[in-house]
């Protein structure tokens, strides 16, 4: 007896015959979409590191900063101070001790130390200007010659918050 043969493909028909999709257990996702997604991930991480916005004004430790005038500047008898703060908050001293809040005081020709220790009471004096009202900017009038400004933040009683929230520029008045 012989086995039966195969039948030979018609004409113009193909030879090979079609795979069938493989099962869902039997699918693996390709190496290289794998690298793909473990790229992207790190590409992605990478980038947010790059367009994180930075401080414009350098401010990113607490403290005080100046706005204006900018350290170096030349300016008139009488000039507009303007005064910043990060850490802590601007309140009245009227408002009495609040945790984390205190008030400008600019102290003028402080010296060679350039601060008020912590703790200590800022002076009421000529040299010794209080913002106790919280104020952000205010007037200074100083005489001609070259002077330097320590911006000095301080709690409700007038106690210095130390070299940490201190900050010296120096002026000239023309």
């Amino acid at each position: 007896l012989r086995a039966p043969r195969a039948a030979a493909p018609r004409r113009g028909a193909s030879a090979v015959t079609r795979a069938s999709a493989p099962s869902p257990s039997e699918s693996k996702p390709p190496v290289l979409d794998r690298r793909r997604a473990v790229l992207g991930v790190g590409v992605a991480a990478a980038m947010s590191f790059c367009v994180t916005p930075g401080n414009a004004e350098a401010k990113a430790a607490n403290g005080v900063y100046w706005i204006s005038p900018k350290d170096g500047a030349v300016v008139e008898k009488k000039f507009t101070v303007k005064m910043g703060v990060i850490g802590l908050e601007l309140a009245p001293a009227s408002e009495g001790m609040q945790e984390g809040t205190g008030h400008h005081h600019v102290v003028v020709d402080i010296g060679k130390k350039g601060y008020v220790e912590k703790g200590e009471a800022i002076a009421f004096d000529a040299t010794h200007l209080h913002y106790g009202k919280a104020q952000k900017e205010a007037v200074v009038e100083l005489t001609p010659g070259t002077h330097t400004l320590t911006l000095q933040f301080a709690n409700a009683k007038h106690e210095s918050f130390g070299k940490k929230f201190a900050k010296t520029i120096t002026v000239t008045v023309a």
